[in-house]
């Protein structure tokens, strides 16, 4: 066999199969998608083609974008887009059930700029004489480390059945603290998934102004949506209803919260009556 033929059956080989040494980079995940949906939008802008949206829209859109792909996604600086209208109330703690005691406590001080703990909460607890204790977690977002220990500290403190509700509106350290408290005593969960950012998430700011949250990988795996223990029909216009943030014993979901306590505190009184009495 010629040496020239040696060399040709080599170079039919290196352009055949391939060199690595020549070999191109590996593409980040996307890479490829990022790069034709920046064509695309670069050739629709080009064409006039793109509308200016105002920033409402614009967060609605981009949020609806990110969760076809998956990606839950919230915006922080737009509270048309992701709170209900914030209501004043007199008293975090209220009494839903006198005579079982059991109380609603409301909690939506998950932002950054609130780092106070709820000090004032333990006392009040007492002093209502409760026995039981509803946490409305709905519409209830935010990202202070802070705030999560505080309201972690309150909770564990209190040695009384909890039931916990949540909707697919609940986002950040809102879900992380439900997570905690699952591991650290016995709670029920009622409502619906949420958001699935799980903690602190991910920051993104982008040039309109616009301030996301997305989560953050671990172990190349996005965190799960915060599961209920019992699934609940989502209505968000009851929620929202000024009516029912005020006044919880009218909204269906505390209602069925409500009655599931007392299921709960009446099956503890005849555990507690049915065991034998040691006498000395």
């Amino acid at each position: 066999m010629s040496r020239l033929f040696c060399l040709l059956i080599c170079a039919i080989t290196f352009f055949s199969t391939g060199y690595t040494g020549f070999a191109k980079p590996q593409l980040l995940p996307g890479e490829c998608f990022r790069q034709d949906l920046t064509e695309l939008l670069n050739s629709l802008s080009d064409a006039r083609l793109l509308s200016d949206f105002p920033a409402d829209q614009e967060a609605d859109f981009l949020v609806n974008f990110l969760h076809r792909l998956s990606i839950p996604a919230l915006i922080t600086n737009l509270n048309t887009a992701t709170d209900p209208a914030a209501i004043e109330r007199t008293n975090p703690l209220q009494v839903l059930s006198q005579q079982e005691g059991i109380l609603y406590l409301r909690l939506d001080n998950f932002h950054q700029s609130d780092t106070k703990e709820p000090a004032v909460l333990p006392e009040e607890f007492i002093n209502l004489q409760g026995q039981a204790l509803i946490i409305d977690l709905r519409h209830s977002w935010g990202f202070s480390l802070a705030a999560e220990d505080g309201n972690f500290r309150f909770l564990t403190a209190l040695k009384v059945p909890m039931l916990i509700l949540i909707d697919s509106a609940t986002a950040g350290t809102p879900e992380s603290l439900v997570q905690k408290l699952q591991t650290e005593r016995q709670v029920l969960v009622l409502g619906r998934p949420s958001t699935g950012i799980g903690g602190t998430g991910r920051e993104i700011k982008l040039s309109s102004g616009l301030i996301l949250r997305v989560p953050r990988i671990t172990n190349n795996l996005l965190p799960k949506p915060l599961l209920p223990d019992v699934e609940l029909l989502e209505n968000p216009a009851l929620f929202s209803s000024p009516e029912n943030q005020l006044d919880p014993g009218s909204d269906p979901w505390c209602q069925h919260a409500r009655d599931t306590l007392k299921v709960i505190l009446t099956l503890e009184k005849t555990k507690t009556s049915s065991q034998p009495q040691k006498f000395e």
